[in-house]
């Protein structure tokens, strides 16, 4: 049975949706008045085996009264911090010249998942999606600098159910969060993910706080730094204004891809100046990203002060990047190139437009053992179109005619035949990526030459992240040969003509080397007399958001 597949989504805008928001944030944040005095502790971890050696690991643990008394214990292997807060009182002490971001952002996530107050600001304004019983709300804040304009993306996703935050992001906040568990009235979220490489703190214990040591909250304690150790966020019009002058800087030549664009992240600089922490790297050349860090790492700055103090600084950062070819290698072309051929070369739809009816037969498991689906695709025009998958006592419908476009939705088994429907064609639109996001090589499928698109993380030795990872295969025609989203890969053979293109009969979807599904195409011939009404589903009408299918 073929699992983890999502119904597409339904978005929505202009809804209020500010209540809801605040009373999800209320429900799970510790550090509140009313909130029962607590005793926290929880372990900190790599949440991918591949990042196991970035010494992300470590350890928080809480004590707290109130809002204005607390004490507070991190741990990781090279930095160790207690902290106590009474009052007006701020007392501390490092062990370590800098306190790591992802550190920070973890302890305050496990107690302050969402800054209520900023994101209010937003939420009313953002884009509101409903998909299969989770709310997401995101929006857009303009950043940058007079001569770079950028965006930062942020958002909240609830439970639509429950009302519960399933994940947050935002510029020095954000997580994921998952087991709830209640402690007197609010909800705990037991497993919190943040970060990147991404770490996942487990809760081990949230307990009453009982009875504290004499002097356990003492903020005037002797012993402490003179000063506390403290982290601002800055937008990157301040944060430039600290930047010491560059040596030139030479960006290296690109193989493929565009040549000029941006790169961006976001940054923590110490409190000497130094860039010692950084963000996912995003351009629209990701062959640029290593040297974008590169550049990034050899930025210097003033030391940023408060009070006259030094303070580490974080800030989103852009610059922009302008290489040339190599000489003597393969040049490719865009992955937009490369997916649009491939449309025109692989799928009836996007040939000459001779109007078709396709059917295919698919196995798949089901109660009875496996057990055969069905397929059928009527296609008049790009306006005009009827795709329907049904198995067992489950149909999933998708249609348009004109301007009007339509989903029907039954059954249990709903995910299982958008992922046929994915399968059968699975270029994705132009309009739901990035170019920068793609990485593109020479490959080869057994004897045949091929183009590999991927997007996602790839292993040194080639392993496909099954989460992440989507990745397209065409020969130097433009046919699709293979793909692999979700962790499936499917193959795709028997090349028939038909108006103009080659379609494949015969596709074999494989999950970790093993055979999961098969489909044969039964039939492909020109569409006779078709009724308009088979594209018409009144009801059910509907609008495409987020999703990576063309028609």
């Amino acid at each position: 049975m073929i699992a983890g597949l999502a119904l597409w989504p339904v978005i929505v805008y202009g809804t209020d949706m500010a209540g809801r928001v605040k009373k999800a944030v209320e429900k799970i944040t510790l550090d509140q008045p009313g909130t029962k005095p607590f005793h926290l502790k929880a372990v900190l971890a790599p949440s991918f085996e591949r990042d196991k050696d970035s010494g992300r690991t470590g350890q928080v643990e809480i004590w707290w009264q109130s809002p204005t008394r607390w004490r507070r214990d991190l741990r990781s292997p090279e930095f160790h911090q207690v902290e106590i807060v009474d009052g007006t009182h701020d007392w501390q002490k490092n062990e370590g010249d800098y306190f790591p971001e992802w550190l920070r952002e973890m302890a305050v996530e496990l107690i302050h998942p969402v800054p209520l107050e900023q994101v209010l600001g937003h939420v009313n304004s953002g884009q509101v999606l409903h998909l299969m019983g989770q709310l997401n709300i995101d929006w857009i804040t303009n950043t940058g600098t007079a001569e770079v304009h950028g965006i930062m993306r942020s958002g909240v996703a609830l439970r639509e159910d429950t009302g519960q935050i399933l994940y947050a992001n935002g510029f020095g906040w954000g997580g994921e969060f998952k087991d709830y568990q209640s402690f007197h009235g609010r909800m705990v979220a037991h497993t919190v993910s943040c970060g990147s490489p991404e770490v996942t703190a487990k809760v081990e214990s949230i307990e009453n706080l009982g009875e504290s040591p004499a002097g356990f909250f003492d903020a005037q304690v002797q012993g402490g730094d003179p000063q506390p150790l403290e982290t601002i966020l800055l937008d990157e019009t301040t944060l430039r204004k600290n930047l010491l002058p560059e040596p030139p800087w030479t960006w290296p030549p690109l193989q493929d891809g565009v040549l000029e664009g941006n790169v961006t992240t976001e940054i923590v600089v110490d409190r000497e100046g130094r860039v010692r922490e950084f963000g996912p790297i995003v351009s629209e050349n990701s062959a640029i990203n290593e040297a974008g860090r590169q550049r990034f790492l050899a930025m210097r700055f003033k030391p940023f002060l408060v009070n006259g103090a030094p303070v580490q600084a974080m800030s989103q950062i852009m610059l922009p990047f302008k290489a040339m070819r190599p000489s003597g290698v393969e040049a490719f072309e865009s992955a937009r190139a490369y997916f649009e051929r491939g449309r025109r070369a692989s799928f009836p739809a996007f040939g000459n437009g001779t109007p078709y009816v396709l059917r295919a037969d698919f196995n798949a498991g089901g109660k009875e053992g496996v057990e055969k689906g069905h397929y059928e695709d009527t296609w008049l025009s790009e306006n005009q179109w009827r795709r329907e998958a049904t198995f067992d006592k489950s149909r999933y419908v998708r249609s348009r005619n004109g301007d009007k476009t339509y989903q029907l939705a039954e059954g249990p088994e709903v995910p299982l035949l958008q992922f046929v429907l994915r399968v059968l064609e699975p270029i994705p639109a132009t309009d739901t990526f990035f170019e920068s996001d793609w990485r593109i090589k020479r490959d080869s499928i057994g004897d045949t030459r091929a183009i590999r698109v991927l997007t996602g993380y790839e292993s040194p030795e080639g392993k496909l992240d099954p989460e992440q990872a989507r990745g397209y295969w065409f020969n130097d025609a433009g046919l699709l040969l293979r793909t692999y989203f979700n962790g499936f890969e499917a193959q795709r053979f028997d090349f028939q003509e038909f108006g103009g293109v080659k379609v494949a009969h015969h596709l074999d979807v494989l999950r970790d080397g093993h055979l999961a599904m098969q489909i044969e195409v039964t039939e492909l011939t020109p569409a006779g007399d078709v009724s308009p009404k088979i594209f018409e589903l009144k009801g059910y009408a509907w609008q495409r958001a987020f999703t990576s299918e063309v028609r």
